[in-house]
């Protein structure tokens, strides 16, 4: 007679030797398809984020990011949540209309379902709805936001890794003061260098309605896997489209 797998869950915890090999949402702007263990707690965080992003010859618009952290809990084998903090924002607008602003940013709220994959296979493939609170009193554009992420993930021969995902995010148009929908689809390519020392190359992109373009970014850096619950990361967001955000970044994940 077969005996059924176990059915893990909060309450009883993945013994820490049946751990998957940590997967994160981070460093690239592509979300994983795979979940934290049931029972087990990850914190993915922006150590330290430094965007720039000019509008014309004279208007530039500043940002830094200290401890933009995502907390995340496994709930079942299937799926996890997930609690997206702005530590700390400050923002700085130079040009026609100076001002600058700081202080404690917006939460996001996230529950990701892995569909399948999870547990072996090449590919992978998961939904993830999000819903944006805003409780950014200086910071941020004080206004509910929400949306769903499918983020899709495939192993490929000699430690390459292809992931790729479709967000689609109610936003709101300051210009026209209405929400309207944006489509963020992201291309990434990963290779491990060493056992320990891997590096992403990534395109992302997002349209945007009120414009009628796109806004594109390629972005990179190295991934340091210091053990198997912790890994470092930074690196770079480049622009590859007018008036688009140059962002630098260092992170670090860790798992319990």
């Amino acid at each position: 007679m077969n005996r059924r797998p176990p059915q893990y869950s909060l309450l009883r915890p993945v013994p820490r030797a049946r751990l998957r090999p940590m997967s994160t949402d981070r460093p690239d702007a592509t979300e994983s398809a795979y979940l934290v263990d049931a029972g087990h707690f990850q914190v993915e965080t922006d150590v330290l984020r430094l965007g720039r992003q000019r509008f014309g010859r004279q208007d530039t618009h500043q940002e830094l990011g200290l401890n933009h952290a995502n907390l995340k809990l496994g709930l079942t084998r299937t799926m996890d949540v997930q609690l997206v903090v702005e530590s700390y924002t400050a923002q700085t607008e130079r040009g026609e209309h100076p001002g600058a602003r700081a202080g404690f940013g917006d939460l996001t709220l996230r529950v990701k379902r892995n569909l399948w994959g999870n547990d072996g296979g090449r590919t992978a493939l998961a939904l993830m709805p999000f819903v944006k609170l805003p409780t950014g009193r200086r910071t941020g554009n004080h206004y509910w936001e929400g949306g769903v992420v499918a983020p899709f993930a495939c192993q490929l021969p000699h430690d390459w890794s292809l992931g790729s995902q479709l967000q689609a995010t109610w936003v709101r148009d300051e210009a026209t003061a209405r929400h309207c929908l944006e489509l963020a689809p992201t291309l990434t390519v990963g290779h491990d260098l060493y056992k320990t020392l891997g590096g992403f190359v990534e395109v992302a992109g997002a349209w945007d309605w009120r414009e009628r373009g796109w806004a594109a970014t390629l972005n990179g850096g190295p991934i340091w896997r210091v053990t198997d619950n912790v890994q470092l990361d930074l690196g770079l967001n480049y622009p590859l489209t007018k008036d688009t955000e140059t962002t630098y970044f260092l992170g670090v994940s860790f798992r319990r």
